[in-house]
């Protein structure tokens, strides 16, 4: 089992810089999503600023820095208020998956505006690292999430469809996270980045 993944400094800081990005991006766009169905429950939350505090589970980040792998702090969301009712929690989980695809989707085509301006140099190849690195973690952030259980993005859904199961795996979301943590670092953090590194550049191309 590999609990400590294999980084240099060079990647741990350009992981370190992908993971504030996506989990910041990710935690705002599950607010707005919130906020266009009509829950104004996580802006008054401060969900809707950029303060990656905010927004950060730290198990979640430590993992995504490791791992690229990660999820955010989920948001208190009311289905009685939205547009959608019980099915609006999903529509938001849906919103902030597909703004965080994307972000990575952005990143990945920034990548010749970046050389053109810095070029080949230090600086062009340390911007050109970073939007790579992050457009990755995004793409990875995405499918991990999309398991349907809390701390993870789709288990926002749980919110409207099943609120009794949300609440009793909401009480159990540190020993979940913690699980799921080393999950990650043992195993499935090397098979999904493997799913991410070949389809990447067709993905974003």
């Amino acid at each position: 089992m590999n609990f400590l993944p294999d980084l240099s400094f060079q990647r741990l800081v350009y992981q370190l810089f992908a993971a504030i990005v996506v989990l910041t991006a990710h935690g705002v766009f599950l607010a707005l999503g919130a906020r266009l169905l009509g829950d104004r429950g996580p802006q008054y939350d401060g969900r809707l600023g950029l303060n990656p505090f905010s927004q950060t589970d730290p198990i979640g980040a430590l993992v995504m820095i490791a791992t690229q792998l990660g999820w955010v702090r989920p948001v208190t969301l009311d289905p009685g208020v939205m547009i959608a009712k019980r099915f609006g929690p999903l529509l938001v989980t849906a919103l902030a998956l597909l703004g965080t695809i994307a972000l990575g989707w952005c990143c990945w085509q920034l990548r010749p505006l970046a050389y053109s301006v810095l070029g080949g140099g230090s600086a062009g190849v340390t911007v050109i690292g970073l939007l790579e690195v992050t457009a990755g973690a995004s793409l990875a952030f995405v499918i991990i999430n999309l398991i349907p259980i809390l701390p993870l993005s789709a288990g926002h859904l749980w919110m409207g469809l099943g609120p009794s199961i949300a609440s009793a795996v909401h009480r159990f979301r540190m020993p979940i996270s913690i699980v799921l943590a080393l999950a990650i670092l043992a195993g499935i953090g090397p098979y999904v980045r493997g799913l991410v590194v070949g389809p990447l550049s067709g993905f974003f191309g």
